[in-house]
């Protein structure tokens, strides 16, 4: 009997991690950002664009020369990448057993338009710059919808 009061007694200061707190872990927004496109009438919206560069890579993940010759490009041309929106997202993608190399930037609908004029500056440079590395092939640029759910 006292060792299991001593054992419960152990466990209780434990379980407060899992009580619910005063405050919520996180609150829903209850106004979008910006104004959200409707999609699959009306079942989901978006209010973030990406814009996604991909390509194939040659050999193994682990020691790819084109997969690092691809890691030096997104380096150099990040801090630019990161400039188009303040509120731009990042993201990189790599496939060890089909060799698809992808990088995605997701932006609020409301920077989306002003990058596309502008081409999807550094795009252009980016896409040379890796189409140029040997063993990287079918170089090819996405425009799709990216929300987090």
């Amino acid at each position: 009997m006292k060792s299991s009061i001593a054992f419960l007694a152990a466990l209780i200061p434990g379980a407060f991690a899992f009580a619910p707190s005063s405050k919520p872990a996180f609150t829903a927004r209850t106004q979008p950002l910006y104004d959200a496109v409707p999609l699959a009438n009306g079942a989901m919206s978006f209010d973030r664009v990406c814009r996604e560069w991909r390509c194939k890579y040659t050999g193994n993940k682990a020691d790819s020369e084109s997969l690092e010759a691809i890691a030096k490009a997104v380096d150099e041309y990040l801090p630019k990448i990161k400039a188009v929106s303040d509120n731009v997202t990042v993201n990189r993608l790599v496939c060890g057993s089909c060799l698809d190399f992808k990088l995605m930037m997701t932006v609020p609908l409301d920077d989306f338009g002003p990058w596309e004029e502008k081409g999807f500056e550094p795009e252009g440079d980016f896409l040379e710059k890796i189409k140029a590395i040997e063993g990287v092939s079918q170089v090819e640029t996405q425009t799709i919808t990216n929300m987090e759910i």
